[in-house]
């Protein structure tokens, strides 16, 4: 056809790239070259249905604006002559294309966050994240995390608008705005979104919340394509609640919302743990009753102070709930994989239904070994650069560079570790008391020990955590049958 060819592996690297797939970023390169050169257009190839490449092809649009660009999808059945037919009108397009038309992000204004947690409307005008017309939205993903969030929200002096419970129609209404390649939980995600949108109240400002982290689609591409999203199909008043230090952590210290949000994630990852027990163990009734008083516990704790001070009696209450027999004599298994499945009803009630029939209790990873995880992969990497492991040495180390960058960051990590560390077995603790928490807090320090042996710390935590959390479940099984046998 006469057109210069020039393969993505060719082009010079404009940077390291954004993500952590390799191809994505060749595309992602090229794209940023064809911005920068009027005479360069993209066209790239794709195999059928390739989740990674629906996400990288829902940048292009908002990138490239109004220049044109060609995305073939291929499979086992695709034509020889219907490649040439749409190579022929891309390159009609091409020929007939004009620069300098209006793109969409120039006569659309997306609301957003700000420093000192203000948020610019899509009017321009700025309000308080604290304001009572903004109304902050959790991902539901598991009903006892969201409700458990939306608590903590409370606490901080924010509005935490309504809990949508999890269906199917929100998974198709993701599906009619997405190209259907994705991984079921962004369609799932953008389904809860505009749910959100067409139920809120007139003048209601939302900011929609998510988690960032998990499997490296979450974690690379959610964001972008929620800000992307926002944009193309023009939801005003949305923006993404993100803390982060662009917006000083949502108006917050770093450490006052950890103090408000760690304890949420905690309690939530524990009732979890009950109700999959219940469902195995529980005398009949036993689930509503856990709802119930979970409904009742939640209602009661408006401040973190609240909190603390029912939590006792919510314990004891739990630990009233009839039961059939000892969990920990029951076999157990444990769910990893990204958070949307390992806790979604949406994915796990079959599966989690299928083992309790069989007297397996499904234990999930929780959320919050993410968080943990996080915070000690960060001493692990910051005591490597000083040829050590994290441990006595290391923060010996950071103590006598109190007064430099990298001593004072390793600090402030141990802390948010030994933090993090500490509530959890406080936590688990308490509501051990119940009878009906089967697992211990995980030693994150063994963790990566014992880990690292089979795989690479720097695949995914959940991988880790799922291994780890495994071999407890062992360890406290032998010890259970060492103990029988002496008894016996």
């Amino acid at each position: 056809m006469g057109v210069t060819v020039i393969p993505a592996d060719c082009l010079v690297p404009v940077g390291a790239g954004p993500t952590v797939w390799h191809f994505a970023n060749q595309i992602l390169n090229a794209v940023d070259l064809a911005k920068q050169h009027a005479n360069l257009f993209l066209l790239s190839v794709s195999n059928f249905s390739c989740m990674i490449d629906a996400f990288t092809h829902a940048i292009l649009a908002s990138e490239l604006g109004s220049k044109p660009y060609l995305i073939l999808e291929i499979d086992a059945h695709t034509a020889d002559a219907g490649v040439q037919t749409r190579l022929e009108a891309f390159l009609d397009i091409v020929q007939n294309y004009h620069a300098g038309q209006t793109s969409l992000a120039q006569w659309f204004t997306p609301c957003r966050l700000t420093k000192g947690g203000s948020v610019i409307c899509s009017s321009g005008e700025r309000v308080q994240l604290t304001d009572p017309r903004v109304k902050v939205y959790f991902l539901n993903f598991s009903q006892y995390h969201t409700e458990s969030m939306a608590m903590a929200a409370g606490w901080l002096g924010l509005h935490a608008g309504d809990v949508l419970a999890i269906d199917r129609s929100q998974l198709d209404l993701g599906l009619q705005s997405t190209s259907g390649r994705e991984c079921l939980p962004l369609p799932l995600c953008i389904g809860q979104l505009l749910r959100i949108h067409q139920n809120r109240q007139p003048g209601e400002i939302v900011g929609y919340y998510m988690v960032r982290g998990g499997a490296p689609c979450v974690s690379e591409s959610y964001m972008g394509y929620f800000e992307r999203f926002i944009v193309e199909h023009r939801l005003t008043d949305i923006f993404l609640l993100d803390p982060a230090p662009e917006n000083d952590y949502l108006g917050f210290d770093g450490a006052h919302l950890a103090k408000h949000l760690a304890p949420a994630i905690l309690i939530a990852d524990i009732i979890v743990e009950v109700d999959y027990v219940l469902r195995v163990v529980g005398a009949p009734g036993s689930i509503e009753q856990l709802q119930q008083e979970w409904r009742r516990f939640t209602s009661l704790a408006h401040t973190l102070d609240e909190f603390h001070s029912e939590l006792p009696a919510f314990v004891e209450r739990l630990a009233a709930l009839p039961r059939t027999r000892d969990p920990l004599t029951c076999p157990r298994a444990v769910v990893t994989g990204d958070f949307f499945t390992r806790f979604s009803p949406f994915f796990m009630d079959d599966v989690r239904n299928l083992y309790a029939e069989r007297g397996i209790i499904l234990k999930p990873v929780d959320l919050s070994e993410l968080f943990m995880y996080v915070a000690y992969d960060g001493l692990t990497e910051m005591a490597d650069n000083w040829g050590m492991k994290p441990g006595g040495l290391a923060l010996a180390k950071a103590c006598t560079r109190v007064f430099e960058h990298d001593g004072q960051q390793y600090l402030q990590r141990w802390w948010s570790y030994q933090a993090g560390r500490k509530a959890a077995e406080y936590y688990r603790g308490l509501f051990a008391k119940t009878g009906l928490v089967i697992s211990k807090p995980n030693n994150v320090p063994a963790m990566f020990e014992k880990s690292s042996e089979h795989i690479s710390s720097k695949i995914f935590p959940v991988v880790i955590a799922a291994r780890r959390q495994g071999r407890a479940d062992c360890d406290a099984r032998d010890q259970q049958r060492h103990q029988r046998a002496q008894a016996g």
